[in-house]
């Protein structure tokens, strides 16, 4: 049920933030797709490796799934509170636009990219949920990889278009984690 709510709030989220390009340089940026592959793949290779039981998790099943479903739900909170927080400045596609103001309330007091940290949050969840170590690794690293490449792109675009401001900003936040990273 949660994991079925999780993939419909995604779907949702991308369809409302598509945007269409209008030159092919914009769309050199373009780096959703490959991240629901690194997804997809992720996600299937760590279900079978679930299946092989080869690093099982040493936490009683009831536990670790209650400690997956307080990570996955923070980790959805987190997620829509910072599209909202965004508001029209949210997009799936690394984007700026003409009117784009940097928005340092909510969510990105703390951090710079809560959205990613919410989402590594629930795929953190889904490993904890399958109970094996290999699994939640092969979930977790190809995944944060790909959001990495992805901060790093919009770090780009968004200290171009912000210069001094947004690198004040970065001065003052972390990445992902509130005062650690």
């Amino acid at each position: 049920m949660l994991g079925s709510s999780w993939a419909a709030i995604e779907i949702a989220i991308v369809l409302k933030t598509r945007v269409q390009f209008t030159t092919t340089t914009q769309f050199e940026y373009r780096s959703e797709r490959l991240i629901w592959l690194v997804v997809t793949v992720a996600l299937i290779a760590a279900l079978w490796l679930k299946q092989q039981h080869l690093i099982p998790m040493p936490i009683e099943a009831f536990n670790r799934q209650m400690i997956a479903v307080l990570f996955f739900i923070t980790g959805i909170a987190l997620r829509c509170y910072a599209v909202f927080s965004l508001g029209a400045f949210f997009s799936t596609t690394v984007i700026t636009q003409s009117s784009h103001v940097l928005i340092k309330h909510g969510p990105y007091q703390l951090i710079r990219h809560p959205a990613y940290t919410g989402l590594l949050s629930s795929f953190f969840a889904a490993g904890i949920a399958m109970g094996d170590g290999l699994a939640l690794l092969i979930l977790i690293c190809p995944i944060a990889y790909v959001l990495n490449q992805r901060i790093y792109i919009e770090e780009q675009w968004l200290s171009e278009h912000f210069a001094k401001v947004y690198n004040d900003y970065c001065l003052r936040t972390k990445k992902l984690i509130p005062w650690i990273y």
